[in-house]
């Protein structure tokens, strides 16, 4: 696998080509992963059409300055994006390492957070969700990592969970990150 992975689909309904490339922090590939991710993020159960505001500024800005930032988009014929992915280096004092380690205890998380690599977001545009475009992202940003493990978390209520069991990561906790807040599971998976 390249950094840059073309794919067929595997259903007629949709187009007949999709590629995976960087997704760059500007210009028109960059607007249209955070279209494809407000879309994603505006359908039930999140209903926050908003969050891609969110992402677009830790990308920008905090999230920048990680280690091991990689950022990807999946686009089809004519640049037109369907979906995006990123993570970084998981490392102390990041306020989502340091609530999962506090969550799992200090056994599990030497195994799981002491050379770990986060899945930070992914998301794909509803029409194209289901086509294996989502675990071609996941493929692409763990390709040639070098750390132990790959974490993540997700809702609860989502079904993206059963995406990831089927990648591999099984679950480490079912957390909040805020009083009163979703439900989350934190997976893992360790890395070839």
């Amino acid at each position: 696998m390249t950094d840059l992975v073309t794919a067929r689909a595997t259903r007629s309904d949709l187009p007949p080509r999709w590629s995976i490339h960087p997704l760059p922090m500007h210009g028109p590939l960059f607007l249209g992963a955070l279209a494809a991710y407000a879309a994603a993020f505006s359908a039930p159960p999140y209903n926050d059409g908003t969050r891609s505001l969110e992402v677009r500024e830790r990308l920008r800005g905090e999230h920048s300055r990680r280690a091991g930032l990689r950022t990807l988009c999946a686009t089809l014929p004519g640049d037109d994006v369907i979906g995006m992915i990123y993570g970084f280096r998981s490392e102390r004092g990041q306020p989502w390492h340091e609530a999962v380690a506090r969550e799992i205890g200090f056994g599990p998380a030497r195994t799981w957070l002491s050379n770990a690599y986060e899945l930070a977001e992914v998301a794909v545009a509803p029409p194209y969700q289901g086509y294996g475009i989502g675990s071609a992202l996941i493929a692409s940003l763990l390709h040639r990592r070098h750390e132990r493990t790959c974490v993540l978390s997700t809702r609860c209520d989502s079904d993206a969970h059963l995406l990831y069991t089927r990648l591999g990561f099984e679950l480490l906790a079912t957390m909040s990150f805020r009083e009163g807040g979703a439900l989350f599971y934190v997976m893992g998976k360790t890395l070839p």
